[in-house]
């Protein structure tokens, strides 16, 4: 079978660029009481493609494709002459962006009416694209205390292949030919002293990551945590990681974990001796 190489990028950590602004507007709105904090209630959190011109969502979704803008439109009970409304955004355990209302100066000459809320809402725009993972939120804070956190995910653009991996194995070397890479000397076992290698197959589709960990003894390498992302579609793409520890592996079991859009797709145990 013959696949296409894919030459692997060695960043360290997930690297975004991405700006927020947030806005504010009075308008109508209802539904159940939800968060409350330091005397302001958020009554409804609703992720949009767009937003109108009146605030209202405009596709309300929780799926977003990599380039397109995630919308946060949150009601405020009421029309609050104070208060200070944040969202920071998240992928996984990582701050992506963040941005904050002055809710004094959104309604700033608007008389308080029952009945009459206010609508506050949050853009995330990419600069570059958003790695594909169901693992975004949106963390809200009300007067600096937390309110609620929101969930939503980045998916692959409709015209993207699916991504799968096809296979994985652990090796002592890899062999580049002009179309893939090839493990050499497979195997399970290695001395301390030795680099291990991952050597694979996979159906990247545009804007997918395969990401791999390697665990020591159960614990997690942080540093040795690399990833790549396909900028177009790559059907049957070779790829290898390689991991060795500056003071040499400790003997005992250990494994290198493979996650494809932060879902994992495969874990590899191997022994040292």
């Amino acid at each position: 079978m013959t696949h296409r190489r894919f030459i692997l990028g060695i960043a360290l950590a997930l690297a975004l660029i991405a700006t927020a602004c947030g806005g504010g507007g009075s308008g109508e709105g209802g539904g159940k009481e939800g968060s409350k904090e330091a005397g302001l209630t958020i009554l409804e959190a609703t992720f949009a493609q767009e937003v109108s011109e009146d605030m209202e969502p405009i596709n309300p979704t929780t799926s977003f494709t990599p380039e397109q803008t995630v919308n946060l439109l949150l009601t405020i009970k009421g029309r609050p002459k104070e208060g200070k409304v944040l969202a920071r955004f998240y992928v996984r355990d990582q701050e992506i962006a963040s941005a904050s209302v002055n809710l004094a100066e959104a309604n700033e000459g608007v008389i308080f009416s029952i009945g009459e809320n206010t609508r506050v809402y949050f853009t995330l725009t990419p600069t570059e694209p958003l790695p594909v993972s169901p693992n975004y939120r949106a963390e809200v804070f009300l007067n600096g205390s937390p309110a609620g956190t929101y969930t939503f995910a980045v998916v692959p653009p409709p015209e993207a292949i699916p991504s799968r991996l096809i296979e994985a194995t652990l090796a002592k070397g890899v062999k580049e030919t002009p179309e893939t890479y090839e493990p050499v000397e497979p195997t399970t076992t290695f001395a301390p002293d030795e680099a291990v290698y991952v050597v694979g197959v996979a159906d990247l589709g545009k804007y997918s990551r395969l990401e791999v960990n390697w665990y020591v003894g159960g614990q997690l390498v942080e540093d040795a945590t690399r990833s790549l992302t396909a900028q177009e579609d790559i059907p049957e793409a070779g790829f290898y990681f390689v991991f060795q520890p500056e003071e040499g592996w400790p003997a005992g079991e250990h494994q290198v974990v493979l996650l494809l859009n932060d879902e994992e797709v495969q874990r590899l145990t191997f022994t040292v001796r």
